[in-house]
């Protein structure tokens, strides 16, 4: 299990560093080198998580090595090996290795084709270092990484000024996570001279009743900590008001798109969470807030997507939305319901984004869904991939988001919670309709676009293949995890959930198919019908009655386009502000004391004592041996005692 580990964590890398090293290699040598590197971790992470589906997994840590040990105070870096890491590195790992494998031909003569595959794969063990750490330095080493990776990739086709702005936007915000990450790692190593995970544990009990002196108030230090690690969070999965840099993302290549918003960044503050359940649980308050802001993103963010064109934009604001709902079970204390929509969401979700790349590949990267049509005939496997990856994203009965996200809705039904419970069902509605608008604009009616010749084939094997394997996952892997997985203690000892979980079950669900069944009948079910009967007469029959309905809300729509004024303090107040304070520093800091003080400063000191002892140095003999005998005469009468 310990060299194991080592090779899916590593893997990656060395595949980088290989690439990065060579020189003059072949794009098919590179692409071999890439996909190996990132197979083998896959296929390592696969075998691994074998004996924890079948009930033999174990928890395990490994320790590589101490790193230092200063009286009470110790840090050793190693890995955590439980039920939660091995499914979040297959899954990681799995769907890395077939956006690799998509990206031969996506990536094709690309002038930068060897520094895409250096910078994914290090993207995939960035993430992977996360998957495994069993310490908060270690986890906030790939954390960093993580957001390094995202920012070269994001800004890849760095020529391009929207690119540019994309990458900076995302690393700014992220850093604003960072900081809060950072202050709750260091509270942590404060209050229990360590920062590993166990240790952690065991002492929150004792740090229950301990606070920290803030502005002159009492504050209790586990819900601060709580606060400053979902900070780190929110960033990273987009979570309002520090979701704004996501939709932006879409300026790299679409197979990072998949990459981000499917396996790796996106879902490290979910994962976080979930490992962090025990500080949460002794956290309530802050639970509180985690449920209002999975909610709102959940919500509100759905509602964005509907307005927008860009057909990697609307499925940018699905994935914000999607996000949402995790962060609901999570502030629900549904932990393992988070990890599961997880699981299935990074199956459906990059198929949709690899679908949205075949597609813009063949549209000459024209990314305006208005501008498609009648593509189903051109692109028959796309499309019924497409589709497969648009039920199970709208959660169809059977499908593998199905099962994911209705168990967060119905669980709020089953507590009595009745506004959150009716604000999700809400919420299908709204994802029904911007993805049947992607369906049908695209896929019927009829193309805009002059490249019918070009619609002839569809795409070579290497594009084809990774949307056909993505297709049988993000269709039925949702009956193996219900079973199997989240009912079945596979997260004991990884994950604590909320006690009601049990009597959840064993009251309302029982099974797969006897929740299949009572969904038919359930509100859930009646929303996403409407919402498919309202997109069926809006935008295949384009009924003249909706429209001008639809048309009546122009000045609502300019709002949902300014996302809530999000867009306008993200794109004007942000920029202009971080420009300002930038120049204050540039000027005052930079310039006045480093420059002036510090630099110049120094240099001017020893220039002007250079030029006086200068003048001491004659070039005669008797000079410096009339100065020596001065020097002598000076320490005598000084240290002898006459």
């Amino acid at each position: 299990m310990y060299w194991m580990s080592l090779i899916i964590i590593f893997s990656p890398l060395v595949g980088s560093l290989i690439l990065l090293f060579s020189r003059e290699l072949t794009e098919r040598s590179s692409s071999i080198i890439a996909n190996l590197s990132i197979g083998i971790s896959a296929l390592t992470s696969l075998i691994l998580l074998v004996p924890f589906l079948i009930g033999d997994g174990f928890i395990k840590q490994y320790f590589l090595y101490t790193w230092y040990i200063t009286g009470d105070y110790h840090l050793q870096f190693g890995f955590l090996l439980d039920s939660l890491t091995v499914i979040m590195a297959f899954i990681v790992s799995f769907i890395s290795f077939f956006v690799h494998v998509y990206s031969i031909t996506y990536m094709n003569k690309d002038d930068s084709f060897k520094r895409f595959f250096i910078y994914t794969n290090f993207f995939t063990f960035s993430m992977l270092v996360i998957i495994f750490s069993n310490n908060f330095l270690q986890l906030f080493i790939g954390w960093e990484l993580v957001g390094l990776s995202s920012y070269l990739l994001i800004g890849f086709w760095h020529k391009k000024e929207s690119a540019v702005k994309a990458n900076l936007k995302a690393f700014v915000v992220n850093r604003v996570g960072d900081i809060g990450l950072l202050l709750g790692v260091l509270l942590i190593f404060i209050n229990t001279k360590s920062l590993n995970y166990d240790v952690f544990f065991d002492n929150l009990i004792l740090l229950t009743d301990q606070n920290i002196l803030l502005l002159g108030n009492e504050i209790a230090i586990l819900p601060l900590i709580a606060i400053l690690l979902f900070i780190g969070a929110a960033a990273k999965s987009a979570q309002i008001p520090l979701h704004f840099w996501l939709p932006d993302s879409m300026e790299g290549p679409t197979p990072i798109s998949a990459l981000i918003h499917a396996a790796t960044m996106v879902t490290a503050g979910i994962f976080m969470v979930a490992r962090l359940s025990p500080l949460y649980d002794l956290s309530l308050y802050v639970l509180d807030i985690i449920l209002l802001l999975g909610l709102s993103t959940a919500f509100f963010m759905g509602i964005v997507a509907l307005v927008q064109d860009d057909i990697k934009r609307i499925i940018a604001y699905s994935t914000i939305s999607q996000l949402g709902y995790m962060t609901v079970a999570l502030g629900a204390s549904y932990y393992s319901f988070a990890i599961f929509h997880l699981l299935t969401h990074a199956f459906f979700k990059a198929l949709l984004f690899l679908c949205a790349g075949s597609i813009i590949l063949k549209c000459h990267h024209e990314q305006n869904i208005n501008k498609m049509g009648g593509l189903r005939t051109s692109m028959p496997i796309t499309f019924i991939t497409f589709t497969i990856a648009g039920l199970s994203l709208i959660g169809f009965p059977g499908m593998s988001g199905f099962f994911s996200k209705d168990l967060i809705i119905d669980i709020f039904k089953y507590n009595n919670n009745v506004l959150i419970y009716y604000m999700l069902v809400i919420s299908i509605i709204v994802t029904t309709l911007y993805t049947a608008k992607i369906f049908f604009k695209v896929f019927f009616g009829t193309n805009q676009l002059e490249i019918k010749k070009d619609l002839k084939q569809e795409h070579n094997n290497t594009l084809l293949i990774p949307l056909i394997v993505l297709a049988i996952p993000s269709a039925i892997i949702g009956w193996t995890i219900f079973d199997t997985v989240i009912f079945n203690n596979f997260f004991k000892g990884s994950i604590t959930d909320a006690d009601t979980i049990n009597t959840f079950y064993q009251a309302y669900i029982i099974h797969s198919r006897s929740f299949l069944v009572h969904s038919l009948t359930s509100l859930s079910f009646l929303a996403l019908l409407l919402g498919l009967i309202i997109s069926y007469m809006l935008y295949f029959k384009k009924n003249i009655i909706l429209a001008n309905i639809f048309s009546k809300f122009k000045t609502f729509e300019k709002i949902l386009l300014g996302e809530y004024g999000f867009s306008n303090l993200s794109n004007s107040f942000v920029p202009k502000n971080i420009k300002k304070i930038s120049h204050l520093l540039w000027q005052k800091f930079d310039i006045s004391i480093i420059d002036n003080i510090f630099i110049n400063g120094s240099a001017n000191i020893i220039s002007v004592i250079s030029s006086k002892i200068r003048l001491f140095q004659t070039g005669y003999i008797y000079h410096y041996a009339f100065t020596m005998i001065i020097g002598l005469l000076f320490f005598l009468i000084i240290f002898y005692d006459f």
